[in-house]
């Protein structure tokens, strides 16, 4: 064993804010013993006004909030926070207002039967979604994930968040000072002094101070400050496979305080892209996400201005200031180089038709608090495995993504036909839709346990957009047993939406009572 304490890990430095910075601070931070030799140090720039995309969570976001040491109570009241329960995606298969789910809660019997099959012998007299899973039902009728007597961050229906990122980044930045004992510096790096371009050793700030560390962790969003300008790592674009590069988002009011909230983020497919409508308590975030190379941005802002006089007639689009965002589809080559990995914008950023921005962060954080070693020494090993894995992750990505193109029947537009130009699609999504057309997505599919992605996702976006598997059920062995086992499952799954139609609050109601709640503790 090494005993050089010059080797150890014990300085950690991440340069960058915003939500990228302060999750994966709060994270390190909640772990490792900050009072004793451990260091935490936030470094931000007074001047960098952070992109505040990435509104949505998964459900994961439960889990590290609660680990972290934030109430959900907390949470909700300061970062103006919803329940999110899925995604709903509108006019994606024939651009005729039809409309499907992804839930966030697995199909029944997920672990020992592929529902599928028996949705497919019932000749689809019902959506897969609604056929299998009453979480459907709930998100169609505005329904909380709980009641407001369940635990926090228990639930009675899978759910994440819808949140103001704004606000989010502030709430963590300030428990991870005052709670966690981060330190943090506001300063410009003016200089980032390497050791033969493999690794970092110091950063100087714009005050002349000198930042040593043994670990750095690049939150600099699309500038990558660390991670590309100064040990070189390239960027791998992806627009060739996801086209969308630009988007402008809206802050819409709500007419009034009793409009109903979403239980889901609503994507609406437009001609050359789709618009994200997310309900928070006290508005809307509207985002039309486009491709650059298909229209311009005067279109894609009338798209975005009728849309909004569409579902909220009150408003006057010409009142509302867009936040332009451009939009750098792709990843790194490499994620984690010498003592230096990117976390958030700074590792890469697609098509946020998914919302995956934030678990990748999540994720990152994870990997980093579970695994990070004693000593310098094994930080190679321990890279190579973080780079495998990411690799895969953006490919599973990527691959999920393009899925939702890839299906669509629409023929309005060169932005949709070109989504299905086979020189556009992976081998490895061609490959999986060549599998599934034989039988649908099950376990063996999935190639890492921590899939971003299981089965049941597949399963989801395949058979809302009407995709054709052949029925397994005539080959299987004991089909009649598991035919009356899904029958039962099927009875109980309508006695219970009964029960969750009368049991359940609205989404407004809820998170206004847990609002009034944690207000209330505070006179």
């Amino acid at each position: 064993m090494n005993s050089d304490i010059s080797s150890d890990i014990s300085n950690i430095i991440i340069i960058g804010g915003g939500t990228s910075g302060w999750l994966t601070a709060s994270v390190l931070a909640a772990h490792f013993d900050t009072s004793s030799k451990f260091t935490i140090t936030l470094i931000e720039s007074p001047n960098i006004k952070t992109i505040g995309v990435g509104e949505g969570t998964w459900p994961t976001m439960a889990a590290t909030l609660r680990r972290i040491g934030i109430s959900e109570a907390q949470f909700i009241a300061e970062c103006d926070a919803s329940f999110k329960q899925g995604s709903r995606f509108i006019n994606w298969s024939q651009g005729k207002d039809e409309s499907y789910y992804h839930p966030f809660s697995l199909p029944l019997a997920y672990n020992d039967v592929n529902i599928v099959d028996h949705w497919l012998e019932s000749n689809r007299t019902m959506p897969f979604d609604e056929y299998s899973t009453a979480q459907t039902g709930v998100c169609q009728h505005f329904l909380a994930p709980k009641q407001a007597n369940t635990p926090e961050y228990a639930n009675v229906v899978n759910y994440g968040y819808h949140l103001d990122a704004g606000k989010f980044a502030r709430l963590l930045k300030n428990h991870a000072i005052n709670n966690l004992g981060v330190k943090h510096v506001l300063a410009d790096v003016n200089e980032v002094k390497t050791v033969n371009s493999e690794s970092i050793e110091s950063v100087t700030l714009s005050d002349g101070s000198i930042i040593t560390g043994d670990l750095f962790i690049d939150c600099t969003g699309f500038k990558r400050l660390l991670i590309s300008q100064h040990l070189g790592v390239s960027f791998k674009s992806q627009k060739h496979v996801l086209f969308n590069d630009r988007a402008m988002a809206f802050q819409v009011p709500y007419q009034s305080g009793e409009e109903a909230i979403n239980s889901a983020t609503h994507a609406t497919a437009h001609k050359n892209g789709w618009i994200w409508d997310i309900s928070l308590p006290s508005r809307k975030g509207i985002g039309i996400v486009y491709s650059s190379a298909y229209t311009d941005e005067q279109q894609a802002f009338d798209t975005a201005e009728a849309y909004i006089n569409q579902h909220m007639p009150h408003i006057n689009v010409a009142d509302l200031t867009p936040n332009k965002i451009t939009i750098e589809p792709g990843h790194l080559e490499t994620f984690w180089k010498g003592n230096c990995l990117a976390v958030g914008l700074s590792s890469g950023f697609i098509d946020p038709l998914e919302a995956t921005a934030m678990v990748l962060i999540e994720f990152s954080a994870k990997f980093l608090r579970e695994h990070l070693p004693a000593n310098k020494n094994d930080l190679n090993v321990l890279s190579e495995k973080y780079n495998k894995r990411m690799n895969l992750h953006w490919k599973n990505i990527i691959d999920f993504i393009k899925l939702h193109y890839v299906l669509s029947k629409r023929t309005d537009s060169d932005y949709w036909l070109d989504h299905r130009d086979p020189s556009t699609i992976p081998e490895s999504l061609q490959r999986s839709l060549a599998l599934w057309k034989n039988r649908a997505p099950w376990h063996a599919d999935v190639e890492v346990a921590e899939s971003m992605f299981p089965p049941a996702s597949y399963q989801y976006i395949l058979y809302g957009m009407g995709f054709e598997s052949k029925n397994g059920l005539s080959e299987r062995r004991f089909a009649g047993r598991e035919r009356e086992y899904i029958k039962k499952l099927l009875n109980n799954k309508q006695t219970e939406l009964q029960k969750l139609y009368q049991h359940l609050p609205t989404n407004r109601k809820l998170l206004a009572d847990i609002k009034r709640s944690w207000m209330n503790g505070f006179k």
